[in-house]
């Protein structure tokens, strides 16, 4: 890159040009430290802008403007940059004087070089020091969102990661579904973790379901958050018989399946690794059954004799049966 001459110098804020505003994502927070900071200790880092005819246009700097303007602050300390607007945004994507850009943001100055400038990604990559690689992964979270998602992130209605990993990915999917979720966040925000858990969901329900849970994002996330704590409260009435009992169930139902695929799976000729895997389950289910017939107050099923009845003649039941440790 070419040398330029540069210079810090007092300007009024309503001189500023904020053309590229909408590349930056709005960060509520960082500007309220922004603002105590600077009411403490006054502007320490300028911002920077590229000199034009009666204007001069902001290149880095856009929270710090806000935080001033939040101070009811007229003017601003700038750095002038004697540069062609290209260049400094080049140069803005290596060195950032603020704080660090989102990689969002950064695709969305690549953007504006290839569309504006007409910049290839080599050039942007060989003038930022970068790869091809990077320049083509932060230029690709851009491309794939819609406009109004990339809008909804950058004034702060959306977090990135949600429009990265769930409004994208729907989006090019369907993109009613998108907006009408986009929409509904917009008015009732889900915090990352449920709209995790809802896109989760989503993506096994049906169509009739589907057209519920984008109605009400809400709604569904606290049906389901209520399903949840009731299904707890349950496993802790019934404690850990009743965890024991529903595992039980359920592999009664897997072995009722297996069954029913017995005579598909084993008409084949490598049935060998099959039975040796029933084998091991076998010997599971025959050690498991030992240890329930030695333990106390088990009657074993089609024992009908009660506690109270005469002992049969012969051999002695299980429970009378001497243990290991007496036999030793």
């Amino acid at each position: 890159m070419k040398r330029f001459d540069t210079q810090t110098l007092e300007s009024d804020l309503h001189r500023l040009d904020l053309r590229f505003a909408p590349l930056r994502l709005q960060q509520p927070r960082m500007v309220e430290r922004l603002a105590r900071s600077i009411e403490q200790d006054g502007q320490l880092v300028p911002v920077v802008a590229v000199a034009e005819p009666d204007r001069w246009v902001l290149i880095d700097g856009y929270l710090r403007i806000e935080a001033l303007r939040r101070l009811a602050r007229d003017t601003a300390w700038v750095e002038l940059w004697d540069c062609p607007l290209d260049q400094a945004l080049l140069i803005v994507l290596v060195r950032v004087q603020g704080r660090t850009w989102e990689a969002i943001e950064e695709g969305a100055v690549i953007r504006e070089l290839m569309t504006r400038f007409e910049l290839s990604q080599r050039a942007v990559a060989r003038q930022t020091g970068r790869d091809v690689s990077w320049v083509n992964r932060r230029l690709s979270l851009v491309q794939e969102l819609p406009e109004a998602l990339f809008v909804a992130i950058c004034q702060g209605e959306l977090s990135t990661w949600a429009a990265t990993r769930v409004l994208a990915p729907l989006a090019r999917a369907n993109s009613d579904h998108a907006q009408t979720l986009l929409t509904a966040l917009q008015r009732d925000p889900l915090s990352t973790r449920e709209l995790h858990t809802w896109y989760q969901h989503y993506q096994k329900a049906n169509h009739l379901k589907r057209e519920r849970m984008l109605a009400q994002p809400r709604l569904f996330c606290q049906a389901l958050q209520a399903q949840t704590r009731d299904q707890a409260a349950s496993a802790l009435r019934a404690g850990p018989e009743g965890a024991w009992l529903a595992e039980l169930k359920r592999l009664t139902q897997r072995l009722r399946g297996l069954h029913k695929q017995l005579p598909l799976v084993f008409a084949g000729l490598e049935a060998g690794p099959l039975q040796q895997a029933w084998v091991e389950m076998k010997t599971l289910f025959q050690d498991l059954d030992a240890t329930l017939t030695r333990t106390p107050h088990h009657d074993s099923p089609g024992d009908s004799r009660s506690d109270s009845g005469p002992e049969s003649q012969g051999h002695p039941g299980p429970q009378d049966r001497p243990t290991a440790e007496g036999l030793a």
